[in-house]
């Protein structure tokens, strides 16, 4: 058996390779499995929102992804017609937003997941991660120290065991680390079955310029003809398991007949690249969390991938659970913080899959009555945390509007251009390692209390800082390792050192609020 690993990653594609390079990055040795051969070959993810771009600035990432990726102002342009090569096309949604200027220091982002899944694995391990692929997990055994993994070398049929802290079950919808707890899904269910396929084509005869991200094919009954990159597309048709129709069903000339007929150009020649079954549906954990096992991604929740949030909430989840399993490992924090993921994270879930469903129907069936209460921006940059370790108003929303910052605890910390030097910085740059005290020009006593307890300290010597996190210059406000407030003070108070230490305490889990 390999000695006691800190945290056993288990899936090796979006989420679970984003968790190692964030625990790695927080110092965390960890081992990702991937049963596959390597990285994604089919481009399942796209829009990587403005508050997932600032996880992966967070750790050096932000240019690379550049680099693979672009600003893609067709996202969220949805289309319908009986194929593409239709003289007219009815345009049934417009671009989605991707944050009010000055609301952050990076922007929304396109870059299929067979792109980004390479740049993060790289990343990953530079940092010091372990991961293999042809590695599949058979086995596991959950006690009050660990969990014992049994895992299959799928290259030379070997098997060996492994024993970690912590297992990260990001294994996909279907997970079978769920199905193994008995975590039960709820939600509205599976709608229908999906073929996805890609293929390299050129389409300009039925595009003709025409920008829109994806088409509804009326002629193929439900089918999305989708604008991945240049010369790359995606064609997603429903099939009929009741019927007996299953993926074996799609061989590889149906899939290009399929492809002519979406298109409308029947002597099209085209490269089939990769097929990938899939479901439609609304599905979210009853649990994130047992014992020593977390659920993140897929394996936690699903819905329709209307407005691409679905791969973000699992790029935020681990975001949220790596710098917790951090502290606790360290030795920083007491174990009760790891309980705060799923009553932080599924909440998100649950007004995320609310707003993608209300989307789905709006696009179906355009009407004032079932849009959501909440804009693009809102959703993707709003959401607020209620949990033991937050020290503010348990009944406020469960969003506010990112244009309009609060500084609530709760919140997402808001972006500010500072200096350092001769370097601009975003506020958001100062957060990632640590509890971070952010403080104003009149702040001494909150600087000396923060440097006594070996808190990092800013002082921002404006007024943005009252507009943006709602505190005085000689308040103070308390940002999490993951960019959230846990707490703040709007003045300065005696004794600012014991405030400041019982803050820190909640934070950690070792005091309750």
């Amino acid at each position: 058996m390999e000695s006691q690993l800190p945290v056993l990653v288990v899936g090796g594609s979006l989420v679970g390779l984003t968790a190692a390079v964030l625990l790695a990055d927080q110092g965390v040795r960890c081992v990702v499995v991937e049963r596959h051969p390597g990285t994604s070959i089919h481009p399942r993810f796209r829009g990587i929102t403005v508050r997932s771009m600032e996880i992966y600035r967070g750790v050096g990432l932000e240019q690379r992804i550049r680099e693979v990726g672009d600003v893609d102002e067709q996202l969220g342009v949805i289309a319908k017609a009986n194929t593409l090569a239709d003289e007219e096309l009815e345009m049934v949604a417009m671009p989605q937003e991707g944050a009010a200027t000055g609301v952050s220091p990076t922007e929304l982002l396109a870059a299929d997941q067979d792109q980004l899944d390479p740049v993060l694995l790289d990343r990953a391990r530079e940092l010091g991660a372990d991961v293999r692929f042809n590695t599949q997990l058979v086995d596991f055994e959950a006690d009050e120290q660990g969990v014992t993994a049994v895992l299959h070398d799928r290259a030379t049929g070997t098997e060996h065991a492994v024993r970690a802290s912590y297992l990260l079950a990001a294994d996909g919808a279907r997970s079978s680390i769920r199905e193994r707890l008995g975590i039960v899904r709820r939600g509205p269910g599976v709608f229908d079955h999906r073929m996805s396929m890609v293929f390299r084509a050129d389409l300009s005869r039925a595009v003709r310029g025409r920008v829109f991200f994806s088409c509804a094919i009326e002629k193929l009954g439900g089918a999305h003809l989708v604008r991945r990159r240049a010369g790359v597309w995606q064609l997603g048709v429903v099939y009929h398991p009741e019927q007996g129709e299953g993926p074996e069903d799609f061989p590889p000339q149906r899939c290009l007949d399929l492809l002519r007929t979406a298109t409308g150009l029947p002597d099209l020649d085209a490269e089939l690249v990769s097929v990938l079954p899939w479901e439609l549906a609304a599905l979210i954990a009853e649990r994130y969390q047992c014992g020593r096992v977390f659920l993140v991604g897929d394996a936690a929740h699903v819905w329709p991938p209307y407005g691409g949030l679905n791969g973000n909430t699992g790029i935020q989840d681990v975001h949220n659970l790596a710098w917790k399993l951090a502290a606790v490992l360290n030795g920083t924090a007491w174990r009760d913080l790891l309980d705060t993921y799923e009553v932080e994270r599924k909440p998100v879930a649950e007004l995320t899959m609310e707003w993608a469903l209300r989307r789905m129907m709006q696009e179906r069936a355009p009407t004032a009555a079932i849009q959501s209460p909440h804009d693009y921006s809102t959703i993707a940059l709003g959401y607020r945390y209620h949990s033991a370790v937050i020290i503010g108003d348990k009944a406020a929303a469960p969003t506010e509007n990112p244009r309009h910052p609060s500084g609530e605890p709760g919140t997402r910390a808001a972006h500010l251009t500072i200096t350092d030097g001769a370097e601009r910085l975003s506020t958001l740059d100062l957060f990632g390692h640590g509890p971070v005290l952010l403080t104003g020009a009149g702040g001494d006593g909150w600087a000396r209390a923060a440097q006594h307890l070996g808190v990092a300290v800013h002082r921002i010597g404006d007024e943005r800082l009252a507009e943006a996190y709602g505190i005085g210059e000689d308040g103070a406000s308390l940002i999490r390792p993951d960019g959230f407030v846990a707490w703040r003070s709007q003045t300065g108070v005696e004794q600012p050192e014991r405030h400041l230490r019982r803050a820190l305490a909640i934070l950690l889990a070792k005091e309750d609020a």
